[in-house]
């Protein structure tokens, strides 16, 4: 469907929030909290991107997401942030909800780590327009990176606190989270390193898995990452990937036989075994002992130049 962009509004120094409306005045599709849509939009080289983006809210029947730009990702926000202005135009997907939202019946906990507090915030809302129990917790690296303040600032402030780790340090997530009882749910959004701690916290504290939930962002290439040839022993095929683009992406465009959902590490559909090669891994599904035996090769890496997998 294609939408067009009433307004572009700045939030601190990397974000910037679209509002967008519908072509001839069609209704905004329904849509929950934790729903993301896909743009799909071409650059002025002629480069055609999709991304995914949370849907924050709508305001005045316009659909309202937040674009980070990523400086380290594969240029999408980056087109976004530099290219586009009121009045162009957009593909926007249905809203997808990958993301839901369970509310607790005792206590629902909600994390936002920068950026992630997109769909967090229509959660909270949710939550808080029902008289649920909840907490928001959202923690930052700078103050200018508390983004979306009025939003956040709307809601009951009792329920909400905010952490700048750049003054006051990464908060202690134990005493967050707190032990697992009957009745509560975990959500969380932001950075894969806060959601892996989230994760051991959770964890150590006796939360069942089926009762936290993730989604992470941002890009999982790392400037340390050298070009991977990879050798699929079922197919026998070689793969050279170059860094930025996915183990799994380049499957895809080879035709390989590979199961996939999320692309983010969050599913684990795309799991595959490892004969040989040092996985780096970046997801935030697998177990330590799926770990030792494989990979997601959707947002992982390897160490070494070369990596065997079974597939």
């Amino acid at each position: 469907m294609r939408y067009r962009i009433d307004a572009i509004i700045p939030h601190g120094p990397a974000v910037k929030e679209f509002r967008l409306a519908p072509l001839d005045g069609a209704p905004l599709p329904p849509w929950q909290p934790g729903a993301h849509v896909e743009l799909r939009f071409r650059s002025r080289a002629g480069n055609t991107h999709t991304n995914a983006y949370s849907v924050v809210g709508e305001a005045e029947g316009l659909l309202r997401i937040a674009v980070q730009r990523e400086d380290q990702g594969r240029g999408g926000s980056r087109v976004l942030h530099e290219e586009f202005a009121p009045g162009m135009e957009l593909e926007l997907s249905q809203p997808l909800d990958s993301f839901r939202l369970h509310a607790g019946s005792a206590r629902t906990v909600l994390i936002a780590g920068g950026i992630g507090i997109t769909p967090i915030l229509p959660m909270a809302r949710a939550l808080e327009a029902s008289g649920a129990a909840y907490e928001l917790h959202y923690i930052a690296h700078a103050p200018e990176r508390l983004v979306l303040a009025e939003d956040w600032q709307s809601l009951d402030q009792g329920c909400v606190r905010t952490y700048v780790t750049q003054r006051d340090g990464r908060p202690d997530l134990d005493a967050l989270i707190g032990p697992w009882e009957e009745g509560c749910e975990l959500h969380a959004c932001g950075p894969v390193s806060l959601l892996e701690a989230i994760r051991a916290s959770a964890t150590a504290q006796g939360w069942p898995q089926q009762h936290i939930r993730f989604e992470s962002f941002g890009a999982r290439a790392q400037d340390q990452d050298r070009p991977l040839r990879v050798h699929l022993v079922q197919s026998g095929m070689t793969l050279d990937v170059a860094p930025g683009k996915s183990i799994l992406d380049a499957m895809i465009e080879a035709e390989a036989f590979v199961s996939y959902e999320c692309k983010r590490g969050e599913c684990g559909n795309c799991y595959a075994a490892v004969v040989r090669g040092d996985p780096v891994h970046r997801d935030v599904c697998l177990t330590p002992d799926q770990r030792a035996q494989g990979m997601t090769p959707c947002v992982s890496w390897a160490s070494g130049p070369e990596l065997e997998l079974d597939l």
